[in-house]
């Protein structure tokens, strides 16, 4: 099993070009190509995995290739796929009672197979142009304002979009860059995993390793923030913001036996360095404070 893939954050600002007065439409996602490779190495299907956000839909693609691996193609199965459940396994315990507005989308071949929570319309627009014209998802944009022109509507389309992860994985070594939004710049690293308890590398693990890491640094970020705002007197003890604080630091700890378990299993190397969230946390601080102190001498 040879597997690459690509996480992307997107972006795409739709304006009606005959109506300038209106503010434009934005839609944003984290969108994920999920190729199914079984066994022999043949391509079997390929899903589309959008999200709110990226840990979630990278442990979303793990449970359904894991399911994968162990029962077959998705599609050909007596009973329907199982998508709803796997997603509420993949969602963590503090998304579950701190997001509300996480959502997902799954796409095969252009349609919406299943969504949860809320995304935008825009977005099921997109992967049907892309079906239209696989293999060149650039040419989407295009595709999708031509569709616009077609229906009477002149609207220009702006696409940004940065890469999340990128996963190159083979039996024997699975490789993973990461980039994700630090304190005050966004960072990249990069891991390899090796066989050491395991006969082979599987990419189930790297992207449970990838949504780890990833759910973590966001934690301990907001963690950062409200801790300093606690010092400044800004949000105040014993509060329901203390209080999610304090259940980010937990799940904190459930990640780190998380991935001290795949560490038992696994050769892991990292460049440069593995990522601390106590040191996030303590960078998240220091630049909070900054922030503060500045607008202040602004305002002086």
């Amino acid at each position: 099993m040879e597997i690459n893939t690509t996480l992307l954050r997107e972006r795409f600002v739709l304006r009606d070009m005959e109506r300038d007065g209106d503010a434009p439409i934005v839609a944003v996602s984290n969108r994920l190509a999920l190729p199914l490779v079984n066994k022999n190495g043949d391509l079997t299907d390929t899903l589309i995995i959008r999200t709110q956000n990226m840990h979630s839909g990278l442990r979303m693609a793990a449970q359904i290739l894991q399911d994968f691996y162990r029962h077959g193609p998705l599609f050909t199965r007596t009973t329907p796929f199982d998508f709803s459940n796997l997603w509420d396994m993949s969602c963590s315990d503090y998304e579950r009672r701190y997001n509300i507005h996480r959502w997902i989308a799954i796409y095969h071949k252009g349609v919406d197979i299943f969504t949860a929570g809320e995304h935008h319309s825009f977005l099921n627009l997109i992967e049907k142009c892309d079906s239209k014209n696989p293999g060149n998802y650039d040419r989407s944009v295009k595709i999708a304002e031509d569709t616009f022109k077609k229906m009477g509507r002149q609207i220009s389309i702006a696409y940004e979009a940065n890469i999340g992860m990128v996963m190159h994985v083979k039996p024997d070594i699975g490789r993973c860059g990461l980039i994700h939004r630090g304190a005050d710049r966004n960072s990249t690293f990069n891991f390899t995993a090796e066989p050491k308890e395991e006969r082979i590398i599987s990419p189930v693990f790297c992207l449970n390793i990838s949504a780890a890491f990833l759910e973590g640094l966001q934690l301990a970020y907001n963690i950062g923030i409200t801790n300093d705002k606690i010092r400044l007197g800004l949000i105040k003890k014993f509060s329901s913001d203390e209080k999610q604080s304090e259940f980010a630091t937990d799940c904190i700890n459930t990640i780190n036996t998380e991935l001290k378990g795949f560490d038992n299993r696994l050769k892991l190397k990292f460049r440069p360095e593995k990522p601390e969230f106590s040191q996030s946390i303590t960078d998240a601080e220091r630049f909070h404070r900054k922030m503060y102190e500045s607008q202040n001498e602004t305002l002086a």
